[in-house]
């Protein structure tokens, strides 16, 4: 059983109230076993969760060759993150959940040709369609516009880029990052 976490750094403001995440039946749950959407770790987001009693070998190294890419467990018919209680709807790593998480239902990926990254919303999460041209949400899509191009959550995308997943039809893209210094990373490194 692992220890109740505790925040270390401040966290980006989810948009989607709790009583509808625990009653929903979309994220944290996958298709098949090494879907491309598991969650990924940065090594620091990795480390803390290992230091409040996850099992380090769930983890799987990405490319980048600094964040990994949790393993999924089978829960009946699909696969399911092993921080979450299907039961409940709760993850037992809430207050220390990655960047990757923590953005949710916001995705960053690339473009549809790869040409670019882009920040988009993810039209599986009914919450996100349903809201997706309202005041509140079109607000919600600048705060995580500003949050992710803020120096230091760029220098760790950047540092990690395995964050950036490939395209997704169910995505709506909202925006085109405006730093090219994450694709010149990747390109680097490979």
């Amino acid at each position: 059983m692992m220890e109740t976490p505790t925040p270390t750094a401040p966290k980006l403001y989810q948009i989607i109230p709790s009583e509808v995440c625990f009653s929903c039946d979309v994220c944290c749950r996958f298709l098949e076993t090494d879907s491309p959407l598991a969650p990924i770790f940065t090594e620091m987001e990795q480390e803390n969760a290992v230091a409040h009693g996850a099992d380090p070998t769930l983890f799987r190294p990405q490319a980048d060759g600094a964040s990994a890419q949790i393993q999924l467990k089978r829960h009946n018919d699909f696969y399911i993150c092993p921080f979450f209680e299907p039961e409940t709807n709760h993850c037992t790593i809430y207050l220390i959940r990655p960047l990757d998480c923590q953005l949710y239902p916001f995705a960053l990926m690339f473009s549809e040709d790869g040409s670019e990254v882009v920040l988009g919303v993810d039209t599986l999460c009914p919450f996100g369609e349903e809201h997706l041209e309202t005041e509140t949400f079109q607000q919600q899509i600048r705060n995580v516009i500003d949050y992710v191009e803020s120096e230091e959550v760029t220098a760790q995308i950047t540092a990690n880029w395995s964050l950036i997943g490939g395209y997704q039809e169910t995505v709506t893209i909202v925006h085109k990052l405006g730093r090219s210094d994450l694709l010149v990373a990747m390109f680097e490194k490979n």
